[in-house]
């Protein structure tokens, strides 16, 4: 909760003009970190810049499906892509890219959390999430990175933004 406290104090350090602000940037911080916690992230990162005193919210978060012991060999992209499609539906929008990395599968989706809601998020202000499955060299796990953007408008731009830090991941050796 610290990191949170320290994150607030950079985005608002005006505690008595900034009061709600503070409150709300707070409390999506604790549900960012909180929802991270229940995944088991490996990492997570928020945007903490402000453009004209207006913080920009974005986050990502780094997480790890396990190796498959009983599987002989990495799964398909094109089989995990089709399993993503089926369990998010319609409103996806999955794919397979092809990465400095290698090949991964790429969705696009929007949701609104219980957390979210819990507070006060607008039922008609979902977040948009980006995910990218990346197969790991020589294993049957997954690297999976999951980018928030919670402001509709910025949407489109900072999927572009995501997109752009996903094509820098590399593999070494």
């Amino acid at each position: 909760m610290r990191a949170v406290q320290i994150l607030v104090d950079k985005a608002y350090p005006n505690r008595d003009e900034f009061a709600v602000k503070r409150h709300e940037l707070r409390d999506l911080l604790t549900e960012v970190t909180h929802n991270a916690s229940q995944r088991e992230a490996i990492e997570i990162y928020l945007a903490t810049e402000a453009v004209m005193g207006v913080p920009i919210p974005a986050s990502l978060m780094v997480t790890a499906e396990p190796e498959n012991p009983s599987l002989p060999r990495q799964m398909p992209v094109s089989l995990l892509a089709d399993g993503i499609r089926d369990r998010y539906g319609e409103g996806a929008q999955v794919s397979v890219v092809t990465l400095p990395s290698g090949e991964a599968v790429r969705g696009r989706r929007e949701e609104l959390s219980e957390d979210s809601l819990e507070l006060g998020q607008d039922k008609a202000r979902p977040n948009t999430l980006l995910e990218f499955f990346l197969p790991v060299p020589h294993s049957t796990a997954w690297l999976v990175l999951t980018f928030s953007a919670p402001l509709k408008e910025l949407a489109d731009a900072q999927v572009q933004m995501f997109d752009a830090i996903a094509a820098s991941f590399r593999w070494s050796d």
